[in-house]
């Protein structure tokens, strides 16, 4: 008997391409998913984005870096929480939590750094990293092996990381499988000639005696949409978030990111957003 999990990571609130992949999972006969990550943060539809997994109910769900920034903002201050990226990362955890309602917002702010499956004899580790760590370049796909030796510590046979959004597939000194399925809401690729305007997701298919195969999915979606939709709904630094959509390059260069603040005088704007989060006041929209 097939069984059939469809891996989502770093959606990235991109409801357009979800709902795409979650349309491609079910024609392909997947009956779970898990995701490892990422799930909003960048991207204008957080709300939807946590409403159409709900319709699917994930059976596995692990924290990503900018879920982990919704935690840090949460305790920070003007002071300790002031360079480019945590100002970017300020304005657009108060842009989510206005529209995230307070179990979604809870529910990511909670997500544990890792999750252990067992299909068959098969032990399956999610993180979004390393098992301890939920960001930085560790497993950028060039790095050097040890630290992938790093990614599979303990004794997985089969370890799922995200965060790079680059579909890989390699091992560990010990043969342990390593695996991940590139991104849902943010298609980016080095090498110019690669980069498509397609959502990624892998589809695992298991029968009795193991691992079948590992299917790396590529879904065409409305990305024209999903750029109408952030400009719509406000999306703070859509130029990052539309350019990566149209040029599939990855566009939020802290240097980058750094000129747009400036431009736009947002660290101002996040360090009264850090301030009223110290004072106990709460965005007026949060649900």
């Amino acid at each position: 008997m097939l069984h059939k999990i469809a891996v989502l990571s770093d959606i990235h609130g991109n409801a357009t391409a979800l709902a795409a992949v979650l349309a491609d999972a079910k024609q392909q006969a997947a009956t779970e998913f898990w995701t490892v990550g990422d799930i909003t943060v960048r991207g204008p539809e957080a709300e939807r984005c946590m409403t159409l997994l709900d319709q699917v109910a994930p059976t596995a769900y692990v924290l990503g870096n900018h879920e982990q920034n919704y935690r840090k903002v949460l305790t920070a201050t003007p002071a300790t929480f002031n360079q480019p990226k945590q100002i970017m990362a300020t304005i657009l955890t108060a842009y989510d939590r206005a529209q995230l309602s307070t179990a979604h917002f809870e529910q990511l702010v909670h997500l544990p750094l890792t999750v252990t499956k067992q299909v068959g004899g098969l032990k399956i580790r999610l993180q979004h990293v390393l098992p301890n760590f939920a960001s930085g370049h560790t497993l950028a796909p060039t790095e050097a092996q040890v630290n992938f030796d790093q990614a599979a510590t303990g004794d997985p046979d089969i370890v799922i990381y995200a965060h790079t959004h680059q579909p890989l597939m390699r091992y560990s000194t010990n043969g342990q499988v390593i695996l991940n399925a590139g991104t849902v809401g943010l298609p980016t690729a080095v090498h110019p000639q690669l980069r498509q305007q397609r959502a990624m997701y892998l589809l695992l298919t298991f029968d009795d005696h193991g691992l079948l195969d590992i299917g790396y999915r590529q879904v065409p979606f409305d990305w024209q949409a999903a750029i109408r939709i952030a400009r719509d709904h406000q999306l703070p630094y859509l130029p990052f978030y539309e350019q990566t959509l149209v040029t599939g390059a990855y566009q939020y260069a802290p240097s980058a990111v750094a000129a747009y603040n400036e431009e736009h005088q947002l660290a101002s704007q996040a360090a009264q957003i850090l301030t009223d989060l110290q004072n106990g006041k709460i965005n007026e929209n949060q649900k």
